[in-house]
């Protein structure tokens, strides 16, 4: 799954279009079936979440990451000579192709259809839309949410994850929102 990503490294391509492509290729492997049982994977590993949140979590999640497979899939945007942050592509590639290649969780948190549908989203999401992972008024608890002033991306959370080697949250554009 990797080796078209691999191949733009080896290459020092960060070009958008090119990028898009790949992962327009990466996307026609996913199926409405792929997209269905991630839709319930997602519903399931939301158990720890309580109250409203948690309906709202499954909504923004759903939308951006799985529906958001289509949007890749069907997306005819003009990005010819457009570039991408070439050492963050690198970084991310990394990251997203060592947890692809970590054993599926017997909880299901992980399933094959689930690491191709994060793998498309995270690579998407940052480098052809410039947008963080995260879409703005993603809430988290504390009723904090991602946010967009001035031009910058910013969330709550982000510094809370930047360690975590299974969070995307290291390549995200959004910065650490300030808050008291």
């Amino acid at each position: 799954m990797f080796a078209k990503f691999n191949e733009m490294i080896e290459n020092e391509d960060n070009s958008k279009t090119d990028l898009l492509e790949n992962l327009k290729e990466l996307a026609r492997t996913i199926s409405i079936y792929d997209q269905m049982k991630v839709a319930g994977e997602l519903r399931e590993n939301l158990d720890d979440i309580q109250g409203p949140l948690k309906e709202e979590f499954y909504k923004v999640y759903a939308k951006y990451f799985v529906v958001r497979i289509t949007e890749v899939r069907d997306n005819d945007d003009d990005f010819e000579g457009e570039t991408f942050d070439f050492d963050e592509f690198v970084k991310s590639v990394v990251n997203l192709e060592t947890n692809y290649n970590e054993p599926i969780e017997e909880d299901g948190k992980s399933s094959e259809e689930f690491k191709r549908i994060y793998t498309a989203i995270s690579l998407y999401t940052t480098f052809v839309l410039d947008e963080p992972i995260h879409p703005v008024g993603t809430k988290f608890p504390g009723h904090l949410e991602v946010e967009y002033h001035d031009g910058v991306y910013y969330c709550p959370v982000k510094k809370n994850n930047e360690d975590n080697p299974r969070a995307v949250c290291q390549f995200c554009i959004a910065e650490q929102m300030e808050y008291d």
